[in-house]
């Protein structure tokens, strides 16, 4: 059980309370966040630097300002790493884009090695494209469940064994490890926001 926590500590001042993560710029962008499923991903092959704008313009909502989201080196990395394949003539199949959308949402929390045994494992158990849609559902409904107005746990395990459970786990808990990370970034973000603007210094709680 997580230890209980006592009041506020007294000060001179009153403390103004710090907002809600869910009140902010960032959760409202968070909570419109779409990522294209496999039949909206653009059917024509895309050149390099349509393949990366297409991505920044589509998880913008993901990251803080000074965050990078994708750049040609990464991707060449990605294919160098042999976590995405190699492009064909100089372009990109709707597939690299849907391996991209997740390799870039997943990296917010897992390393390009995990990353891979978490694509292979889904694309030797379903089609691409259900793997796909499946992980973008559950990627918006752990957001949504974090960052709404009444946060609330993403989805729990199912934790079957018929077949396929094992894999459906995988993206949920992948899918909340990222939705969590997200939130606590957030959360620290607006700490540093208001501390610079001297509000909430005062009135930390501490364990009881």
């Amino acid at each position: 059980m997580l230890p209980r926590y006592g009041t506020q500590k007294r000060t001179n001042r009153k403390a103004r309370p710090m907002k809600d993560v869910s009140a902010t710029p960032y959760a409202q962008r968070l909570l419109e966040l779409h990522l294209p499923r496999y039949g909206e991903i653009p059917r024509i092959d895309l050149y390099m630097d349509q393949l990366v704008g297409f991505l920044e313009d589509t998880l913008a909502p993901l990251y803080q300002p000074d965050e990078k989201i994708i750049t040609r080196s990464m991707v060449n990395n990605y294919v160098k790493q042999g976590v995405l394949a190699a492009a064909t003539g100089k372009k990109y199949t709707r597939a690299h884009v849907a391996y991209l959308v997740v390799i870039c949402t997943l990296k917010q929390k897992f390393s390009l090695s995990e990353i891979n045994l978490l694509i292979r494992r889904q694309i030797a158990t379903f089609d691409t494209g259900v793997a796909y849609d499946y992980y973008c559902d559950a990627f918006e409904a752990a957001v949504r469940a974090l960052f709404g107005a009444r946060p609330a746990s993403p989805q729990g395990l199912a934790s079957g064994d018929a077949p396929g459970d094992f894999e459906r786990d995988l993206v949920l808990a992948s899918t909340a490890a990222v939705a969590y990370t997200l939130h606590i970034k957030a959360s620290v973000a607006l700490i540093q926001e208001e501390s610079a603007a001297g509000i909430g210094s005062q009135g930390v709680a501490g364990p009881a």
